[in-house]
């Protein structure tokens, strides 16, 4: 039977979303290493208290910033409330370096991996370590796939298992193996085969540029599945990767993550986007949200872009969320709130198992018929939640009907919405 909130609390929840939580009052040595639920749909951290991923890809860093900026680049993500950074353990190409002009491998030999290289990565991992964030180690890339499938099993294992001895002392480490369906299967299984001699319970990821649906079957070579999608996420792939989630995810403790794509240059309010894709990605039953924008390759207008490329609204991603209980709600394609057919295609829907609660991204300011009937209980409260502004207003009392008008507190046409709308009885 799925645990939910008791009523009061989810009244709680809904007129203040502002109880503390309990992971952020955790010593880490109660948090780390992460570990997968056990209903196999998000991360949790060794207390059981769940994690909500809220990531972002810092590709390049390694290559592109000294030790100073790194902290800065650290700080900043970490005030927008940003709990996971994606480092590439490799640089773009083969022929590059790190920062510090010292190449990952000597004379590009697999089997002779440079310490001094990887030292400075164990830099930033302690940095990150004393600023409670997550590093994820992605260890292969596509661009290395010729020295890697050049090499035998033995060589590529031998990797693996090297950088997770490096690093098995950080509890805060998440490993990435990418991309598996751009590699030859024997790399794939030697390098996470490696990676899981010394991992120390440290999870397992792969990372993907398509959806897990159209993947290979490697379900039982890694815990969770970092997804850059290679078209726009359409409603119907959501929906695909909900189905996914809980059909083979659950099954194989597979939780997913889905990242924002490089964004159209035309699209004047990127923005609205990335906040678009973050809420989508959760209510469609992913582990959180990573945020891939142009500072992952650490261009020289990053210092400034970083504090308006979209990053600046997960701060209020990370606070509605992580003030309800979203690890127990689920989307249903079974349960329609939303009886008008544009409505029902553009707005998501989360519920709670018991139908006591929804959460509903709404993509658009306009007003909005909802049918409350498949809802329990005759008496709701709703909340409105700008992801723009990261302001609530109270949304009234809501008799049980199958017509309920509900109309934004502002009118501004571009302005996206989450409601919240609960039982009072």
């Amino acid at each position: 039977m799925t645990r939910v909130p008791s009523k009061a609390l989810l009244l709680s929840i809904l007129f203040l979303i502002v109880f503390p939580s309990v992971a952020q009052d955790s010593a880490q040595a109660d948090k780390y290493p992460l570990k997968v639920s056990a209903n196999g749909r998000h991360l949790a951290y060794q207390n059981g208290a769940p994690f909500l991923v809220v990531a972002d890809a810092a590709w390049q860093l390694l290559r592109k910033l000294n030790y100073a900026d790194a902290i800065h680049y650290l700080d900043i993500r970490k005030s927008q409330s940003i709990n996971t950074v994606l480092v590439h353990a490799l640089p773009a190409q083969m022929n590059q370096k790190n920062y510090h002009n010292i190449p990952p491998f000597k004379n590009n030999q697999l089997s002779k991996p440079d310490p001094a290289y990887f030292d400075y990565l164990e830099k930033i991992v302690l940095a990150a370590k004393e600023r409670d964030l997550v590093i994820g180690i992605i260890i292969s890339r596509k661009s290395w796939n010729t020295l890697f499938e050049s090499q035998d099993e033995e060589r590529c294992r031998n990797y693996g298992a090297f950088i997770s001895k490096k690093f098995a002392k950080f509890p805060n480490i998440v490993w990435i193996i990418g991309e598996e369906e751009n590699q030859e299967k024997f790399v794939y299984k030697a390098l996470s085969e490696g990676v899981r001699q010394h991992s120390q319970n440290q999870l397992i990821a792969s990372f993907s540029s398509c959806s897990p649906t159209s993947l290979p079957d490697s379900l039982n070579q890694t815990d969770l599945k970092f997804i850059i999608p290679d078209s726009t996420v359409s409603v119907g792939e959501y929906a695909a990767l909900s189905a996914w989630q809980k059909n083979i995810g659950q099954l194989y403790h597979r939780p997913f993550v889905v990242a924002n794509l490089e964004l159209p240059k035309e699209v004047a309010d990127q923005s609205a986007i990335i906040r678009n894709q973050a809420y989508q990605s959760v209510l469609s039953a992913g582990a959180g949200f990573c945020h891939s924008s142009t500072i992952k390759n650490f261009n020289p207008s990053w210092k400034v872009n970083i504090t308006q490329d979209g990053a600046e609204y997960l701060k209020h991603f990370s606070n509605v969320l992580n003030h309800i209980p979203w690890e127990y709600m689920q989307p249903d394609a079974h349960t329609v709130l939303t009886p008008d057919s544009l409505d029902h295609e553009e707005i998501s829907t989360f519920f709670l198992p018991n139908k006591r609660m929804a959460m509903l991204y709404i993509p658009s300011s306009r007003s909005i018929h909802l049918d409350l009937t498949p809802l329990k209980g005759d008496e709701f409260v709703a909340v409105w939640y700008s992801p723009r502004t990261g302001k609530r207003w109270p949304g009234g009392e809501l008799k049980r009907s199958a017509d309920a008008m509900i109309i934004p507190p502002n009118s501004q046409a571009e302005w996206d919405w989450i409601l919240l709308v609960g039982s009072k009885n």
